[in-house]
């Protein structure tokens, strides 16, 4: 009766050591992934801010070779800029809404590979529970 419960006891051990190890390299996975898609944030936020320093530039540029233009052609030119600034803000609302989904997919996946493991393991503790007693 004792050996039994030490036995259980050891395997018991075993079971919540090998549980925590895959517990430790999920945590390893979601921050390599998290690390990845910072990087990715912050390279698309880099070229949203290039994109809006040659827009900036490109109308100070528009702007003074209308110096001399007209109140209506500078309105025009206006709402022209206006224009651009709202495509190109829909435009990195769209890239990020899709690097978004794109990351979200692969937290779901490896999640998923996750369970999938955690539930094998689990089977398998307990075959070998059935297997025991």
């Amino acid at each position: 009766m004792a050996q039994e419960e030490t036995s259980a006891a050891v395997t018991g051990q075993r079971h919540a050591a090998e549980h925590a190890d895959v517990e430790r390299r999920h945590v390893g996975d979601h921050a390599q992934v998290s690390q990845r898609h910072l990087a990715a944030h912050e390279e698309l936020y880099a070229r949203h801010g290039s994109d809006h320093t040659l827009l900036a530039s490109r109308h100070a540029a528009d702007r003074e070779k209308a110096a001399d233009a007209t109140l209506t052609q500078k309105a025009a030119l206006s709402a022209r800029h206006g224009a651009q600034h709202v495509v190109m803000e829909i435009r990195h609302a769209t890239q990020l809404a899709w690097m978004e989904a794109r990351n979200a997919g692969e937290r779901l996946r490896m999640d998923q590979r996750h369970v999938a493991e955690l539930l094998a393991q689990e089977r398998r503790h307990a075959r070998e529970d059935r297997q025991r007693a």
